[in-house]
């Protein structure tokens, strides 16, 4: 059952959603699913009684965002993104926060488990409350999100990919250049032996950064080693055990990895198993993090601003909105290598 909890951000109201079903508020008020639906699209009258157990079921969790009915009266913009845990998501909501109050906005975030799944399931609810925009951190928007907002009318902003979708901007960084100037640097650097931790998932992100990756790679002469290119999702825990599958195939000289999270766990791996950093191993990372500035040796990283990413998606959706022409379609987002100690 979906929990709802309600903070504010500057002057921005925020609430943050979790996955509830219609199956739930039923059960919580002792009804049918088709009664619920029946209350939800007054599509057939309902006793006032059964009708209140609903809407009360609905407030308690949260569902519709006790907006039912209400939704055309609030200028609302839904933000779908995975969890924030160990991600730049909250750097792109503190962007994101310091725009939108500005023109009249009420942020609603949906949090998901980076799941096609999970995000069609916020693409229809924020369809379904009068949403009037869209900003979207996910996997690879397709053909089923695609589908999802088809004919609602609702405007949607891509932030942190390349969006191939006619007239759905984007806001990014070059995640692809980034990522081979980042390995080029440590090719340059006498590097010849790279391994790679990468996003899995489908994430359109982590593709991007893979391919910078072999890009470079190729561009330089150099082989990939299959078994020294390890799956793993952001956190730093998955970032270690990234780092022990490729350690099993031999030792590379250097590892870049598709965030600075999964670097700091490989770091963390590599300093447990005796091996310098970047004595025996130098680690490169991408996103610019707080926690990149922190760690010791400092993690070597493409840098960018999220915040900065925020900001102009939010500006970019709110143009869409008020039938603003968007130029460019697809923003990028200035990058830079920050080189420090976990490289040489």
């Amino acid at each position: 059952m979906m929990l709802s909890g309600k903070y504010f951000l500057k002057s921005l109201q925020v609430v943050i959603l979790m996955k509830t079903t219609i199956r739930d508020i039923a059960r919580l008020a002792g009804v049918s699913m088709a009664t619920v639906s029946r209350v939800i699209n007054h599509t057939k009258p309902v006793n006032d009684d059964i009708r209140r157990r609903v809407l009360e079921a609905m407030r308690q969790t949260g569902y519709r965002l006790e907006m039912l009915g209400e939704g055309a009266e609030r200028s609302l913009i839904g933000f779908i993104a995975p969890a924030f845990t160990q991600t730049v998501v909250s750097e792109l909501v503190t962007g994101i926060g310091s725009v939108l109050p500005l023109h009249g906005y009420e942020l609603l975030i949906g949090l998901t488990d980076g799941s096609v799944e999970s995000e069609l399931h916020y693409l229809d609810r924020f369809r379904g409350i009068g949403a009037h925009g869209i900003l979207f951190v996910g996997s690879q928007f397709g053909p089923q999100h695609q589908e999802c907002l088809a004919d609602s009318g609702i405007a949607c902003v891509l932030a942190g990919q390349v969006s191939d979708v006619p007239g759905v901007p984007s806001v990014h960084v070059d995640n692809l250049m980034a990522s081979y100037e980042a390995v080029t640097w440590l090719i340059q650097h006498g590097h010849s032996d790279i391994a790679m931790i990468r996003v899995g998932g489908g994430m359109g992100v982590g593709d991007e950064r893979y391919r910078g990756f072999l890009q470079a790679m190729e561009t330089a002469g150099l082989a990939v080693r299959p078994e020294w290119v390890a799956e793993s999702h952001h956190s730093t825990e998955d970032g270690a055990a990234a780092m022990r599958r490729i350690l099993e195939h031999g030792r590379p000289t250097a590892v870049f990895c598709a965030t600075d999270w999964m670097a700091i766990g490989a770091m963390n791996e590599l300093l447990d198993r005796g091996l310098a950093v970047p004595g025996d191993v130098s680690v490169f990372g991408f996103d610019g993090s707080y926690m990149s500035t922190i760690v010791r040796p400092k993690l070597s990283t493409v840098d960018y601003s999220a915040t900065e990413m925020g900001m102009t998606a939010a500006r970019t959706l709110i143009r869409l909105i008020k039938g603003g022409a968007v130029d460019p379609l697809h923003a990028n987002v200035t990058h830079y290598l920050a080189i420090r100690g976990s490289a040489k």
